[in-house]
């Protein structure tokens, strides 16, 4: 860990030419450190009697460079970023100049500044309370964000979007755990502090909004990792055809003969911003007695598939009257994922469009056009309802499944009527692991890898 006590600078804005550069000053020795590039002693003297946040222009006298013309931003007290006398310096952006600056700085003769480690500025302003840690990762977000969708994830994030929900969770469980502990230390008193049916309520009410967050962060994750769509259905419903015309391709193997697909195909394709894993696998037979050993390997490796997948393409041939029982099954079954309902051979003189389909399509290029939309739409609306930096979804996943299962694991105990001190361990637990998502428990190896990744200067 860094001394926080150190005074710290380090060139805040990007390499490259500009017209401006800025050099960034936090620390007890911050007014001091600036003192030895004033050229007027005028400037000195304004500065010492500064007690509020303050823009003054200023001359510095950089090494040899000729004196310069510099705006210097001033924050005397707590109110900066890192809450420590902090100070930027606006400077011409040549980048002899601000490394010269930087020089100076950290040999001064009244005081001296070290070099900023990566992301010490912000780590700083986690320390001392003016961030948590997701506030913390977003700032790294705003950085490295590569379109408007993530440059607006991480402003949310940083605005404290992210914070003010586990917040809200880590005080419900709070009271619970009041609640709990209450009734646990007057067990013989009789007296009830909160009744089954309220615990039950309360701990089903966070096991939801957790759940809730713990997809933002899966979808997270899967928008920088390639998304992976899965057809499925019987066999010779249209698998091999769809593919085939999503990616314009004769990536699979088409025939009139049911169960031609025997491996699953993929291939990859872009719908809009995504790219995405496009799998046909081979169709699913109505009962495992049927199949040949060759079929079964190949049920086998549909089922390894469909666990993979983010994105479920349930195909039903709508050239087809009803429902076969397999896909009335699926269509009653709580998909993993996101699942799509379509309804192909829309071609055929036969087809009836099902009323559970999402979308309708044919075997040509023009007649999936509905279904890449769908599927944009679908991928667009996940992204918007992630409201997570990926760094953050990375870190945090491990914590928030494991306080998602021990919630899960304390309303079962609750819709069981167990005893209460088996409710409070899974509580804490939950608790603990929030703790770590948002900081109020870490070790120094946690901020030491969130704040490594960090650019020097932020």
């Amino acid at each position: 860990m860094f001394d926080s006590e150190d005074t710290i600078c380090a060139i805040a804005s990007a390499a490259g030419q500009s017209q401006r550069g800025i050099v960034r000053i936090s620390g007890p020795q911050a007014a001091n450190c600036l003192v030895s590039l004033f050229s007027d002693s005028a400037d000195m003297g304004a500065l010492a009697g500064i007690t509020d946040p303050t823009v003054i222009d200023v001359k510095v006298k950089i090494a040899d460079f000729p004196p310069s013309a510099a705006r210097l931003y001033f924050w005397p007290d707590s109110r900066s970023y890192t809450r420590q006398t902090s100070a930027e310096l606006h400077l011409p952006g040549a980048a002899p100049l601000l490394q010269a600056t930087l020089n100076q700085l950290c040999q001064g003769e009244a005081a001296k500044a070290r070099i900023a480690e990566p992301g010490e500025f912000t780590m700083r302003a986690f320390l001392a309370g003016r961030l948590d840690l997701t506030q913390a990762e977003a700032v790294l977000g705003v950085i490295d964000a590569a379109d408007q969708q993530e440059l607006s994830v991480a402003l949310s994030q940083l605005a404290g979007g992210l914070n003010r929900k586990l917040q809200s969770l880590r005080d419900q469980m709070i009271e619970l755990l009041a609640h709990l502990e209450a009734g646990l230390d007057f067990v013989e008193e009789d007296i009830e502090f909160i009744s089954q049916q309220q615990l039950t309520s309360q701990v089903g009410a966070v096991s939801e909004q957790l759940q809730v967050i713990l997809n933002q962060l899966d979808s997270r994750l899967v928008q920088r990792n390639q998304v992976r769509v899965l057809l499925c259905g019987l066999p010779n419903v249209g698998k091999s055809s769809l593919l085939n015309a999503l990616v314009d391709e004769d990536a699979a193997l088409v025939s009139e003969v049911a169960g031609t697909t025997r491996d699953y195909v993929a291939r990859q394709l872009k719908i809009g911003e995504v790219d995405c894993t496009l799998i046909d696998t081979a169709g699913v037979e109505l009962t495992w007695e049927q199949l040949s050993e060759i079929d079964q390997d190949a049920q086998e490796m549909t089922s390894q598939q469909a666990a993979m997948s983010h994105v479920e393409v349930l195909c039903i041939d709508g050239s087809r009257q009803g429902l076969a029982p397999w896909e009335s099954e699926q269509l009653s079954r709580v998909p993993s994922g996101v699942r799509i309902v379509v309804s192909t051979k829309s071609d055929l003189p036969e087809f009836r469009r099902l009323a559970v389909a999402d979308v309708e399509t044919s075997h040509t290029k023009a007649g999936v056009g509905g279904l890449r939309d769908h599927l944009q739409s679908v991928l667009s609306q996940q992204a918007t309802e992630g409201p997570v930096v990926q760094q953050t979804a990375a870190r945090c996943i491990d914590s928030l499944t494991t306080a998602t299962e021990s919630v899960r694991r304390a309303l079962a105990l609750c819709e069981q009527q167990w005893v209460e001190e088996l409710i409070a361990a899974e509580l804490r637990t939950a608790l603990n692991q929030l703790g770590l998502v948002i900081g109020e428990v870490y070790t120094d190896d946690i901020l030491d890898r969130i704040f490594s990744t960090f650019c020097i200067g932020k």
